[in-house]
């Protein structure tokens, strides 16, 4: 038997409309808000058109009314709104079109926004409900949020107002105002080389100390973890969640191998960096916790450009973040401050190792710049401090055997062997003399030989 057709009723041309579906007993109100240029829907909630045609006429009126007064047209719950927003976000991000700070805004959404807002009405959220979000926030969390997480916080809340509006749920006029009550971010803790080699070695024991196989494959992942963000000061989470093998690249200058990493995302969006060339055996262990891989060399793995994620549990499990686990490590360290000031180290602290052993070495904030992908101003304005260190020789006066003074510290030569100490501590693996220094090799074999020739 053929399907009843839909019938339609034109109350105003173009503006409003009954229309009964085959299979529905109620006429339907289509109405054209014309302040959002959209169709509004309602069911009439009977079958007799005069009556229908009764209540159509009088939303319309209501309708009208609520324009002209610039309310909205439509109350919906915060949570229905906010999902949306949520799962755009989450979508762009998998496409790989979205922006790195949108993964911050559909955390903010899930974790905070909708747990506290999800059953008010997206139009009823007031400045004093505002207050309370944020007295609920810091019971929650145990503190107050810095300033820049809570404008993270703001602008995702933002964005689901701007939805809201689009979409005829609220007006601009009760949009509620913002407030941040976080302190301004503070210099975070940082490690020495020697904190950080006592914490690879009590995160070493730690790992075989897990209570399960998924627990124990973990934290062995996070010790190739630290080092790997020691050696080559990318940011943490941001720049290595997706970074695969088919962004590695090796190449041959002079004496040294080059590590090239092209970062596919990142706080300013993709870019490359030099890893040193220290950090071989790091990358060499990562390719053995991969099954697929360990019957092949590092080389040939890099030279295939696999589209596969490089921090891979031997379970094959990607983790989708190292905060906790390096956070719960550092604490069972009990090396979550210097227990000098009360800075709370976390992974950015590797990043901040990086960067003063560059330092130490003598790279200039320019050259460091393109490197960490931060700007020279803002590497100089937080490693200044170490200036006077680099030519601490001079500060303290010419050594040497006319005043009795030590030899002063080559910096350079420290720091390279300070990386040359925590990869091998993290791998087991240390590099040839060659390797580490072919300068020195090379100076070294021609004073043996010149030693040799003179006996």
């Amino acid at each position: 038997m053929p399907e009843k057709a839909s019938q339609t009723i034109v109350v105003r041309n173009k503006e409003l409309n009954l229309i009964k579906r085959a299979r529905s007993g109620y006429w339907q109100i289509h109405l054209k808000a014309k302040s959002i240029n959209k169709w509004l829907k309602k069911s009439s909630g009977t079958n007799d058109v005069d009556e229908a045609r009764k209540v159509a006429e009088d939303w319309a009126a209501d309708i009208r009314a609520s324009e002209r007064r610039g309310f909205p047209l439509v109350s919906k719950k915060f949570k229905a709104v906010a999902s949306v927003v949520s799962a755009k976000f989450k979508a762009e991000m998998k496409a790989g079109t979205g922006k790195p700070k949108y993964a911050d805004y559909h955390r903010a959404i899930d974790q905070y926004l909708i747990p506290f807002f999800g059953n008010h009405n997206i139009d009823r959220i007031t400045p004093a409900l505002i207050t309370e979000f944020h007295q609920w926030r810091y019971q929650k969390v145990g503190r107050q949020l810095k300033q820049s997480t809570q404008n993270t916080h703001n602008l995702a809340l933002n964005k689901v107002f701007n939805e809201a509006i689009e979409l005829g749920y609220m007006t601009e006029f009760l949009r509620p105002s913002m407030k941040n009550t976080g302190e301004s971010g503070e210099a975070r803790g940082f490690f020495t080389h020697a904190e950080l080699i006592e914490l690879q070695i009590f995160l070493q024991k730690w790992a075989l100390e897990g209570r399960t196989e998924a627990t124990r494959n973990l934290r062995e992942l996070l010790c190739l973890y630290v080092g790997f963000v020691a050696g080559t000061g990318a940011r943490a989470g941001t720049e290595t969640v997706n970074l695969k093998w088919k962004h590695i690249t090796f190449e041959k200058t002079g004496n040294t191998r080059a590590i090239y990493i092209s970062l596919p995302q990142g706080k300013t969006g993709a870019r490359n960096l030099i890893g040193r060339h220290e950090i071989w055996p790091i990358l060499d262990k990562l390719r053995a916790l991969q099954s697929e891989y360990k019957d092949i060399t590092l080389d040939e793995l890099v030279s295939r450009k696999e589209d596969r994620f490089i921090f891979l549990t031997r379970s094959g499990k990607k983790p989708y973040s190292f905060v906790n686990v390096f956070g719960d490590g550092i604490r069972a360290a009990n090396m979550l401050t210097n227990g000098k000031d009360d800075k709370a180290r976390s992974l950015y602290s590797l990043r901040h190792y990086y960067a003063t052993q560059r330092r130490l070495e003598g790279l200039s904030y320019e050259d460091m710049e393109t490197q960490m992908g931060t700007s020279a101003d803002m590497l100089r304005k937080h490693y200044n401090h170490l200036s006077p260190l680099m030519i601490a020789e001079r500060l303290a006066g010419e050594q040497g055997e006319n005043n009795g003074g030590e030899i002063a510290v080559n910096f350079a030569n420290l720091a390279k062997a300070n990386v040359i100490n925590l990869v091998g501590l993290t791998t087991g693996v240390y590099l040839n003399l060659d390797l580490q220094n072919p300068d020195a090799t090379q100076e070294l074999k021609e004073h043996l030989l010149k030693t040799s020739k003179s006996i």
